[in-house]
């Protein structure tokens, strides 16, 4: 068990907060408006996100008077004045962040919805099975699996633990 599993329980039930922090990852020091624009959530939605991170203990608020590019990667000037609240992500995070890998959805997914990841056709005759798979982001709106739904896929293949019926 995880110091962290708190945390990581919040972020892989919930994919959107999770591209959230991510986004930190590249940006370090950022604010609602401009995360919006990089990852198209709602900025209302962004707000949450980051209360709920600040909450978690996995952003701070950034408190010096101005900012620097070498501090926000993604600002386009080398300094402004704040004029929003800035976050920045912490040790905590980077940490969390390391201990969610496509193993870990593995272990964490529910016998029956890893079964739903072999097959597109059950997804789509299941919709209301499928409500974990898509706010995990496991699969997208017409049922297809993502790229993090074909990575926990195969990761589940290769660890022998998803064994997917061959309808030919």
């Amino acid at each position: 068990m995880s110091e962290y599993e708190k945390e990581i329980d919040e972020l892989i039930n919930d994919y959107d907060m999770l591209r959230v922090l991510k986004h930190f990852t590249i940006a370090h020091v950022d604010y609602a408006k401009n995360i919006t624009r990089y990852t198209e959530i709602p900025q209302m939605r962004v707000r949450e996100y980051l209360k709920r991170l600040k909450d978690l203990g996995l952003l701070d608020y950034y408190t010096n008077t101005s900012i620097k590019r070498t501090e926000a990667k993604l600002k386009k000037s080398a300094e402004v004045h704040k004029h929003h609240t800035y976050y920045q992500i912490n040790k905590k995070a980077e940490a969390v962040l390391k201990e969610i890998t496509p193993k870990l959805y593995v272990h964490h997914l529910k016998s029956a919805d890893l079964q739903m990841l072999c097959s597109r056709k059950e997804r789509k005759e299941n919709p209301e099975a499928c409500s974990s798979l898509l706010r995990m982001g496991l699969i997208d709106k017409c049922y297809d699996l993502t790229d993090l739904g074909r990575e926990v896929f195969d990761t589940a293949r290769r660890m022998q633990i998803l064994h997917c019926e061959d309808r030919n």
